[in-house]
């Protein structure tokens, strides 16, 4: 079964989700207010509202009256639009909209100048507008699974995407497969696999990638080494690309640094090396705060006593700015 046909077995499912309300039983898909440190205050039940808006708009079960279900829906979006700590418009909101919109809802609804003041980002971005509906065959699958994750189908998102990573051999695949890492399936194992990839990928053929690409590649490839405690293996990758890593001078030190404070041999060496690029950012005031552990570090077991007095009153400087 291909993922999209996976796909919308899920989205037909949401047909229950859609009798449940109609049949009064409303209490997980309207506003619910929750709190977190992190992110303030948000909606517990956006995702569960998210499997009716999928139901309305791919019309999975028949709704008399619709236009007022999508109404009722869309005033308890407003609740979050209105309170969300992050704000924001929300894909929801979009999807609401435009179904009001195909009903006849008259653009200039209340309903709708209302959503525009609901928060800053819709004061700026937020438009009544149709949304052409996209077939579910012509979805990507890096845009299906990332959806199924965000609609809570973990299980089903993270089955497609070791179906993926099965398939997976362009530069473009796993590119997506880093993206659903960090924003779907979260696991350290797909980002490794993609990081992975894409380095082979570059030492096969180096004239495909850009620059940048070609930097990211390497140096992708050696934190994730540095990460699993393979240093030695990280250094041959440092070694090996020297040409490409200087290109970009700051990443160049950041990672000869990070190296050198985890105990690769050779210090002296690496630090030599990547010494200038420190001296030019340093003239112009721009290493980052974020280095300073790794850079004091690395002078210190270069025995470069003289440069890492520098880093020291530099970095306290740094720190006092701050204040």
């Amino acid at each position: 079964m291909s993922y999209t046909e996976e796909f919308k077995l899920a989205i037909m499912g949401y047909a229950k989700d859609v009798e449940r309300y109609l049949a009064g039983d409303k209490s997980d898909y309207v506003y619910k207010a929750a709190r977190t440190e992190k992110s303030g205050v948000f909606d517990a039940n956006y995702a569960n509202r998210s499997k009716l808006c999928w139901a309305l708009e791919y019309d999975v079960c028949d709704v008399p009256n619709k236009i007022e279900l999508v109404r009722e829906l869309f005033l308890e979006e407003l609740k979050d639009r209105e309170t969300n700590g992050f704000q924001g418009i929300g894909e929801n909101l979009e999807t609401l909209t435009s179904l009001l919109l195909k009903l006849g809802e008259p653009k200039g609804s209340e309903l709708f100048v209302r959503a525009k003041n609901a928060n800053f980002d819709c004061e700026c971005g937020y438009e009544p507008r149709i949304i052409k509906t996209t077939p579910i065959e012509e979805l990507s699958r890096r845009y299906c699974i990332e959806t199924l994750s965000e609609l809570g189908e973990t299980d089903l998102a993270l089955k497609l995407t070791d179906e993926f990573k099965a398939e997976a051999s362009t530069y473009e695949d796993l590119g997506d497969i880093l993206s659903l890492s960090k924003w779907a399936t979260h696991r350290k194992s797909d980002r490794e696999f993609a990081i992975t990839g894409i380095y082979r990928l570059y030492q096969k053929a180096p004239e495909a990638f850009k620059a940048f690409d070609a930097f990211s590649a390497v140096n992708d490839y050696a934190e994730t080494l540095i990460e699993k405690g393979d240093i030695a293996a990280a250094l041959d990758v440092f070694n090996l690309n020297r040409e490409i890593l200087k290109k970009f001078g700051r990443g160049f030190y950041k990672l000869g640094a990070k190296l050198i404070a985890n105990g690769a041999e050779a210090p002296v060496k690496i630090w030599e090396d990547i010494l200038p690029s420190i001296k030019e950012d340093l003239k112009r005031n721009m290493v980052a705060p974020i280095c300073r552990d790794n850079m004091l570090s690395a002078a210190e077991l270069s025995g470069d006593r003289d440069m890492l007095k520098k880093l020291e009153r530099y970095f306290k400087k740094r720190e006092r700015e701050k204040l």
